[in-house]
């Protein structure tokens, strides 16, 4: 076949992996009767409908510096992805759950393009793209010893497979998705693919992304950051072989458990969080020292796109936000025990110890360092809360397996298919692998090639059987549906909201203000203790506690805190305005049903 047809055959393997990706992810939805792009999807949906807040104040013109729901107080959210979600929306005259939805799929898209064209560029097959969306279907095995498509430990951790992670497309798989694009780049400038002044531009634009993830998701980005330092110093020890280099490392890693939780104690989990880095040191300047320290231009490159939010946080540990001193002393018991841990991953556990062993073998850098990394790095971070730090170990597991099964799908194609298919001759040898073996070998014809087929098939039946959980998965999120958000009802709640000239409102029991606020987008009495704290919590506090009981309300507390407004429905069993000083101002009727019609009211707190 000439290249021209290669290419094009390539790009439309490539595109066929893109499209299943999106039929397994979102496909469920065609079969959604009134679904429209302005509903949500019914998954984990109130955290995610916080986030679309911050969205919908900057759709409608506010600033994204605030807690969300009240806009008041500060937040150090990464947030970077909803801002923009909520320019788009204003630009475009479309509502914000359409840009969170519609932004989503294109980015997840974006990293199963580079996960094809990476797996075709490593193994010179234009056929090889189609894997692409492999990644996403692997599972943990759940299926055999939970009946269902995740493990559920300790309070609410969780363990399940990278479409779990990536269903829900918020700023977590947006982070993740631009982490992996950085990494396969950087994979492709290590395995030679891109060479010259091109692979050092590419280089520090994927670190400079890399960086960059620290601005929309903080876990995203921490995986993102260890898999590409911890690659990084691997292949630098397996390179230059230093036993020095080595036991430096390994002492550093014994070092860590002793040290990171007086670190943690003394300073700040998010510092132990930063010393877990300190073990790949050694490495990392064997690295450097190869590149003549032009290295360092990436590793600034990479502090230059963290900067802002890394920035905003070191601020605000300094000044002792209360929030911020709440968040780092929240992860309890959120740890992940290793039996559950490793049952998890086999799906790709057998994968890399093969590429490991394939690379030793045939003495292929890349193939040893890249899967060594990911396995010290998935364990390092999973058991976070043994070495201080304890940041949701579970949520790390989580992030490190999408990263890991988004390299290990090209990594492993490569692998396989030159030691099964591939003829290699000197020409073929790259200049970023120099220790690699050059030589003759038709991998079929030889008992090893046999070996290695069977181990591959071996592989392949395992993760097979622990991705049987992505069928339960997708069963599951299709039956569970959505949230009609702009429901005619939330509608008219914001029509009635609309006359409201300043202060924050507050919805009685029967009007969720998790839904009321991205519909609407001015600011509610409500927030969210794990992502921002109001100016006045405890106002705020005091405003909610009167939505269960509105006997209790204490106007004079809420007012302080800027609620100015009752927005309730007057069918609703408590009576928010029974007990209130509020002057009425407007009613409207709706019908979510087309049959039963209700009442919503708008009231204007007075002064006492």
């Amino acid at each position: 076949m000439s290249g021209r047809r290669q290419v094009w055959a390539a790009a439309v393997t490539v595109g066929t992996a893109t499209v299943a990706h999106l039929w397994l992810q979102a496909g469920v939805m065609l079969g959604w009767t009134g679904f429209n792009t302005s509903y949500f999807r019914n998954y984990y949906w109130s955290d995610q409908l916080a986030y679309l807040g911050i969205a919908a104040n900057v759709a409608h013109g506010a600033g994204a510096d605030v807690e969300p729901y009240t806009t008041t107080g500060s937040i150090y959210y990464p947030r970077a992805h909803y801002v923009v979600l909520g320019a788009l929306a204003r630009l475009t005259d479309t509502h914000p759950a359409t840009m969170w939805l519609v932004c989503g799929l294109l980015v997840q898209a974006l990293l199963v393009v580079a996960i094809g064209v990476t797996t075709v560029l490593l193994t010179r097959r234009w056929w090889t793209g189609v894997v692409a969306f492999l990644p996403f279907v692997l599972g943990t095995g759940s299926w055999l010893r939970d009946r269902g498509w995740s493990r559920q430990l300790d309070s609410h951790a969780v363990l399940w497979g990278p479409g779990g992670v990536m269903y829900t497309l918020n700023g977590e798989t947006v982070a993740l998705s631009i982490g992996g694009v950085a990494l396969l780049a950087l994979l492709l400038v290590a395995a030679g693919r891109i060479r010259g002044r091109a692979a050092w531009v590419v280089a520090l634009l994927a670190c400079l992304a890399a960086g960059a993830t620290a601005n929309v998701q903080t876990y995203g980005f921490l995986t993102t950051v260890y898999v590409l330092v911890a690659a990084t110093a691997a292949v630098g020890l397996v390179r230059h072989r230093s036993r020095p280099a080595l036991a430096v490392t390994g002492g550093l890693l014994v070092l860590l458990f002793v040290v990171g939780p007086v670190v943690a104690d003394g300073v700040s989990p998010l510092a132990a969080l930063a010393l877990g880095l300190l073990p790949a040191v050694p490495g990392v300047l064997l690295v450097l020292r190869e590149t003549r320290w032009w290295g360092i231009a990436c590793v600034a490159a990479l502090g230059l796109g963290a900067a802002p939010q890394v920035l905003a946080t070191a601020l605000g540990l300094l000044g002792r936000d209360d929030f911020l001193v709440y968040r780092e002393s929240s992860s309890k018991n959120l740890g992940v025990p290793p039996s559950a841990g490793l049952w998890a991953a086999l799906a790709v556990l057998p994968v890399l110890v093969l590429v490991i062993a394939l690379g030793v073998r045939h003495r292929r850098v890349l193939w040893v360092a890249v899967p060594s990394a990911l396995l010290v790095t998935w364990a390092l971070l999973a058991s976070n809360d043994h070495w201080g730090a304890n940041q949701e170990p579970y949520r790390l597991w989580l992030d490190t397996y999408v990263l890991t099964a988004v390299l290990v799908v090209p990594l492993g194609t490569w692998a396989w298919t030159e030691s099964l298919l591939v003829s290699r001759t000197a020409d073929e040898r790259t200049p970023a692998d120099p220790v690699e073996r050059v030589g003759v070998h038709r991998g079929l014809r030889t008992t090893e090639g046999r070996v290695v087929a069977g181990l591959v098939a071996v592989c392949v039946v395992v993760a097979g059987l622990w991705s049987l959980d992505f069928r339960t998965f997708r069963s599951d999120t299709a039956a569970g549906g959505y949230l009609a958000i702009t429901s005619p009802g939330y509608l008219a709640a914001a029509e009635l909201a609309d006359l409201t000239d300043g202060g924050i409102v507050l919805t009685d029991a029967c009007i969720d203000p998790v839904i009321f606020k991205p519909v609407w987008g001015g600011p509610v009495a409500y927030y969210n203790p794990g992502l921002a704290w109001p100016g006045d919590k405890e106002a705020i506090d005091a405003a909610l506690a009167a939505r269960a009981a509105p006997q209790d309300f204490d106007q004079e507390l809420a007012m302080r805190g800027g609620v100015r407004w009752l927005l309730v429905n007057e069918g609703c069993e408590l009576d928010l305005t029974a007990d209130a000083r509020a002057e009425f101002i407007e009613r409207r009727t709706f019908s979510d049903d087309g049959r039963v019609e209700q009442t919503l009211a708008l009231w204007a707190l007075q002064k006492g």
